[in-house]
């Protein structure tokens, strides 16, 4: 058999650790476009904000891993006053460990907001598995910031290998809700029985991954 009757043999080219967590978050936000049933547009403001929260999960893990810190999704949950109350409970941010300085946090990003209307719910959170954890932050101002100054956030932290700090799956829950004068300020109020099913969740798996939660009674 002559040299040019051997079959060509190509080059298969692997993918970095970049481009797998770029597919993987692709993937697993792909995944989780599913409608959930509500009334009409708050619904859909549901079903996006689970996509934002999938999405910003994986990002938080890629950022972990890529630079080799800790880093943590903080929500602003801070509920005194009546200052940036359109940030309470839907604002969500991304940040990771100062290399030189461990009691600093750099902004990875400059923040989202959930859709109008759709909250984090602490506490069917933690009815969940969730720990509660919360810090103080001057977010997303000039990095690197120590902790302890600045607004109250609750977080979910990673660590440098992109798995979770915690270990019991803990849960993100998300719901429709309104802001309410309660204590002479405004709060989230998840009181109004007609937006008792406008609710799902994302479960932040130990390995890093997210599994999100569509039916609302699952999540009680």
């Amino acid at each position: 058999m002559t040299p040019q009757s051997y079959p060509t043999m190509r080059r298969i080219k692997g993918f970095t650790l970049i481009e797998l967590l770029v597919v993987i978050s692709v993937i697993l936000i792909v995944s989780s476009v599913i409608f959930i049933g509500g009334s009409g547009g708050e619904g859909n403001k549901l079903s996006s904000s689970l996509r934002i929260i999938s999405g910003i999960s994986q990002g938080a893990r890629g950022q972990a891993i890529l630079k080799g810190q800790n880093s943590r999704i903080i929500i602003y949950s801070d509920s005194s006053g009546n200052n940036e109350v359109d940030k309470r409970l839907r604002f969500f941010g991304l940040i990771y460990r100062d290399e030189v300085n461990e009691n600093q946090w750099i902004a990875a990003t400059q923040g989202t907001f959930l859709p109008e209307g759709i909250y984090f719910d602490p506490d069917l959170s933690s009815a969940n598995n969730w720990s509660g954890g919360s810090m103080n932050l001057e977010y997303p101002r000039a990095s690197p910031k120590s902790e302890g100054g600045g607004d109250e956030y609750y977080y979910y932290e990673f660590n440098s290998n992109g798995t979770l700090v915690e270990t019991d799956n803990p849960w993100m829950v998300i719901r429709a809700g309104n802001l309410s004068p309660i204590g002479g300020s405004l709060q989230v109020n998840f009181d109004d029985e007609s937006k008792s099913e406008l609710k799902a969740a994302v479960i932040l798996r130990r390995s890093g991954t997210t599994t999100p939660v569509l039916d609302p009674a699952d999540i009680d």
